[in-house]
């Protein structure tokens, strides 16, 4: 019986702190407050990768074709590109090191090419890296469309943001996951105006047509002008508006 006693007087003083502590926690306002969460090294790489694929994206920007190649400026952008290049290649390096390229034994660590954003990130990598390497070489990227085109990639670096930061790549996910409900919102929208065009073609099928001055014909006098033979036999030109409503299709794309 005493032990009893001793037992129920035990859980009215533990819960009778817990209710204290509870109070506390209610008129405290600091207390619901998380604690701030430490950037591991691994974060704070990514976000220095971030802030140079952000410079590189702002070089890209400035980069100009038809600028004087042989100005320092443009060396002076072409040494910086340079430095990214390689500085986004030792990135992708650490990670195939650090990861591994197409299989690992890691458990939970999945390989660096089992992401989608990473085979994003090795393409952009690979093509700079050919660019690199057929610039040092002295081929002449201008004369080679090829090659020109090779050099166009670059403009894929920008995207290398989104693989690099989480909101956006949730942003992306959901667009393309509402990619089957876009696609019944646009058959709709698509049913809506094939009704209106049909509406157009029946009331202004016609409508947009006018009398033009002929190239090498005499001037015309168009307050004499009202039907089609009347522009014909003073040697005018009887044209349609480009955007009108003569068929369905064009209707459609006129309303659009």
């Amino acid at each position: 019986m005493k032990n009893g006693c001793q037992a129920i007087e035990k859980k009215e003083s533990q819960s009778g702190k817990l209710d204290e502590s509870k109070s506390k926690k209610a008129f405290n306002p600091l207390s619901n407050i998380p604690a701030p969460k430490k950037k591991t090294p691994y974060k704070i790489f990514d976000d220095l990768v971030l802030i140079l694929i952000i410079l590189s994206s702002i070089i890209l920007a400035v980069d100009n074709p038809l600028n004087d190649p042989n100005s320092s400026f443009m060396k002076l952008i072409g040494f910086i590109d340079i430095s990214f290049t390689c500085v986004f290649f030792i990135e992708a390096l650490i990670k195939i090191i650090a990861k591994g390229f197409f299989y690992n034994n890691m458990g939970p660590i999945k390989p660096y090419l089992s992401n989608v954003w990473n085979m994003l990130d090795a393409f952009v990598v690979f093509a700079s890296l050919l660019d690199l390497a057929f610039m040092i070489s002295g081929v002449d990227m201008q004369s080679m469309k090829a090659l020109k085109a090779l050099r166009a990639l670059r403009a894929l670096r920008p995207l290398r943001v989104i693989s690099k930061n989480e909101g956006m790549r949730l942003v992306v996910n959901a667009l393309l996951a509402s990619i089957p409900s876009m696609t019944n919102v646009l058959l709709v929208c698509a049913l809506i105006t094939l009704i209106f065009a049909i509406m157009g073609v029946n009331f202004f099928k016609g409508a947009f047509f006018s009398c033009n001055q002929a190239p090498n014909g005499d001037k015309i006098d168009l307050s004499k002008i009202d039907t089609k033979q009347d522009c014909l036999d003073q040697g005018g030109e009887w044209i349609s508006a480009d955007w009108n409503f003569d068929n369905t299709l064009t209707a459609m794309l006129t309303l659009f």
